[in-house]
C-alpha cells in the first residue's frame, strides 16, 4: 500500500526525546500499519518537513536513523523506501543491536541474564580498542540472552568507566532494557561502528553458557562503536549459536558524487 501520509500526531515541542527520534517512531508507526509495505516510497524530505514543522537536517538525520535499524533504504536522487524484511535475525548495521533487531524489528522475546558487570582492569584487545593505555581499567559487562526461550548467545561488553553507573541505574541490569538505549540515554549514541564476522568453535566455558557441545560452530561478533566526537566507547564480543539467531551483513557500493 503506498498512500499519502498524513500524521496522526505532530510533534512534541516539550518532550525530552529528540525531534528526529520522535519523527522515526511515527514513519516506523506508519510503516507496522500497514500504511507503507516493503518497497514503497516514503513522502519526500520536503513533505516531511512542511508535515511536521521540521528542518530539513532534522529530517535527514531520521532518514539516516530509519536507515540504520534496517527500515528503510534511501537511494540518492530517488528517495526513500521501506526496506524489505527477509526473515528474522540480527542485521549488522552502524547503530542497531541484538535487542533492536529481534524485539523491536521480528516482535521476539529476548530473555536476558547478566552474568557479571564489574569494574576491572582492561584486557589488552579492549584497551587498544577504547583508545586507553595499557592497564587502565573500564566497565566489564558480560551477559547470557535468551531468544523465544532458546539460548542465543553470551556478550561481553568492555566500556569506559564513566558509562559504568549509567548502566548500572538502567533496567539493562535486570535483563529488561537495551544496552544501545541506556547508552544514548547518557549521551554515547553511535555514530560510527566497525564490526567482523567470524566462524570459531566453542571453548568448554562457551559450551557450559550456551549449552553446545564444546568445539560446536559458533559466530563470533567483534564491534567497536565511536561517538560523534570520533571517539570509542564500547568494544565488544559477542558468541552466537547460528541455529538460533541468524545474523545478516548488509552491504553497499559507495556513490559517486560525479
Amino acid at each position: 500500500m503506498n498512500q499519502a501520509f498524513r500524521p496522526e500526531s505532530g510533534i512534541d515541542r516539550s518532550s525530552p526525546t529528540p525531534y528526529y527520534l520522535q519523527l522515526s517512531q511515527l514513519i516506523e508507526q506508519a510503516i507496522d500499519r500497514g500504511d507503507y509495505g516493503p518497497g514503497d516510497r516514503l513522502p519526500t524530505e520536503s513533505d516531511l518537513c512542511r508535515d511536521y514543522d521540521l528542518a530539513r537536517s532534522t529530517v535527514r538525520e531520521t532518514l539516516r536513523h530509519l536507515a540504520d535499524q534496517g527500515r528503510i533504504k534511501v537511494v540518492p536522487r530517488r528517495g526513500a523506501f521501506v526496506s524489505e524484511q527477509t526473515g528474522s535475525g540480527w542485521l549488522l548495521q552502524v547503530a542497531q543491536g541484538f535487542f533492536e533487531a529481534e524485539v523491536d524489528h521480528h516482535h521476539r522475546a529476548v530473555e536476558t541474564q547478566v552474568i557479571e558487570a564489574t569494574r576491572c582492569q582492561l584486557p589488552g584487545a579492549a584497551a587498544v580498542a577504547l583508545g586507553l593505555d595499557s592497564g587502565a581499567n573500564g566497565f566489564r559487562l558480560s551477559r547470557v540472552r535468551r531468544l523465544d526461550g532458546n539460548l542465543a548467545l553470551y556478550s561481553v561488553n568492555y566500556m569506559l568507566p564513566e558509562i559504568e553507573d549509567a548502566v548500572r541505574s538502567s533496567e539493562v541490569m535486570s535483563g529488561g532494557g537495551s544496552l544501545n538505549r541506556t547508552l544514548q540515554s547518557a549521551g554515547f549514541e553511535v555514530f560510527r561502528a566497525r564490526r567482523s564476522v567470524e566462524a570459531v568453535a566453542a571453548t568448554e566455558e562457551l559450551s557450559r553458557l550456551l549449552a553446545v557441545p564444546a568445539g560446536s560452530p559458533l559466530l563470533l561478533i567483534t564491534s567497536v562503536s565511536w561517538g560523534r566526537d570520533n571517539k570509542p566507547f564500547d568494544f565488544y564480543t559477542s558468541w552466537l549459536r547460528s541455529d538460533v539467531v541468524k545474523v545478516t551483513v548488509e552491504a553497499q557500493t559507495a556513490v559517486s558524487n560525479d
